[in-house]
């Protein structure tokens, strides 16, 4: 057989994303179904990662080198995982907060609003049937395009274990990015579920959104509190803030796949960078260290857009936090500036006691998604 020619360029691979009907279910075999995945606007995206047992082992008898026959492989049991890393858009940005903290709620027409403590009903297992949308799992598709029938990979029961978000004036000039980790226990494909050798149809992508973007230059409202005295306002120069949820498998059902999650907690934490000056510094009223030293909460707030959520591009976010560590300096031709460490704690039950809250507009339900 001759050698073949084609170079299959790392730009030709896309991946997507649609919602699950129920856990771990995948809804079409070759992808070509009324509900198309969501391309995500990745630059290079990584080949998802198939984590399971192989044991390769040299028993007595064979002599000097293992047999090919010695070798075991088990699919069962293990995990798929597979990295990400976009610039953010409102339909993609919702979802994938509700893949890393199982929590969303709708009002308006339509304010999408992710809440981790406080009133947030988060969950500690995800599995069963679902109630607007949420447990929220997907399916997640790898295709080469212009290869052969469209070849890729599938898998389902996918979350994400991590998701950061990040605002900064120096990295793609200041549009939000994130990026993290999605996660499956169903790692031994079978044709109706995660599969391998999967062809995905023209017809089964929906381009992501291309208006609608967060830049931090957008900000409207940017406060925290400083030494126990009033809310200030801040000069930012970036956020970063990342949701950890230690999600594992449960059990095995007969094809070896996972037949819940556990999420045993969910972990904030962050930094932000602000100037200093005559609102955060070191004297009275405005000392920073001063903060760490006494382990206050101080509720912070950035409101992306005009903070009316009416317009698609408008988040709204409020957190509780404490800093983790000596606030540190960031100097530069631009002057002096704080990098605070932080982690988001929630304060009580209700409403504005949350420890991370998060609401976008968008104008659809995700229902749609």
């Amino acid at each position: 057989m001759a050698i073949s020619a084609k170079v299959v360029p790392i730009s030709n691979v896309v991946a997507g994303i649609k919602a699950e009907s129920s856990f771990g279910v995948g809804i079409d075999v070759t992808g070509d179904e009324g509900t198309a995945f969501r391309q995500l606007p990745i630059v290079q995206v990584s080949k998802p990662t198939f984590n399971v047992t192989r044991e390769s082992r040299l028993l007595s008898g064979r002599g000097l080198v293992k047999n090919s026959n010695d070798t075991i492989l088990n699919l069962r049991g293990g995990t798929v995982t597979m990295p990400f890393d976009m610039i953010a858009t409102p339909k993609l940005l919702s979802q994938h907060l509700a893949l890393v903290c199982q929590e969303h709620s709708e009002s308006g027409s339509t304010i999408h609003t992710h809440e981790i403590g406080g009133q947030g009903a988060l969950l500690s297992s995800l599995g069963g049937s679902k109630t607007n949308n949420i447990p929220h799992t997907v399916n997640l598709a790898y295709e080469v395009a212009g290869a052969d029938s469209g070849e890729g990979i599938k898998v389902t029961g996918v979350v994400c274990s991590d998701l950061s978000l990040s605002l900064d004036y120096g990295t793609n000039g200041g549009f939000m990015t994130m990026s993290g980790n999605y996660f499956s226990g169903f790692s031994n494909p079978v044709s109706t579920g995660s599969c391998l050798e999967q062809s995905f149809s023209t017809g089964s992508w929906t381009a992501p959104e291309t208006t609608g973007y967060y830049n931090i230059g957008n900000i409207s409202t940017k406060t925290l509190t400083c030494d126990d005295g009033a809310t200030q306002d801040l000069i930012l120069k970036s956020l970063n803030i990342n949701i950890a949820n230690g999600v594992n498998r449960v059990g095995f059902n007969s094809n070896g796949d996972a037949e819940s999650y556990s999420i045993p907690e969910y972990v904030v934490t962050g930094d932000l960078t602000i100037k200093m000056d005559d609102n955060f510094a070191y004297e009275g009223a405005r000392n920073v260290i001063q903060d760490f030293l006494d382990g206050d909460t101080l509720p912070l707030a950035i409101n992306i857009g005009d903070g009316t959520l009416s317009s698609v591009g408008e988040a709204n976010m409020q957190m509780n936090i404490q800093y983790t560590g000596d606030p540190g300096q960031d100097v530069s031709e631009s002057g002096i500036f704080h990098t605070l460490p932080f982690e988001c704690v929630s304060t009580g039950a209700s409403d504005n006691n949350e420890a991370f809250e998060i609401q976008i507009f968008n104008g659809e339900s995700q229902s749609a998604w």
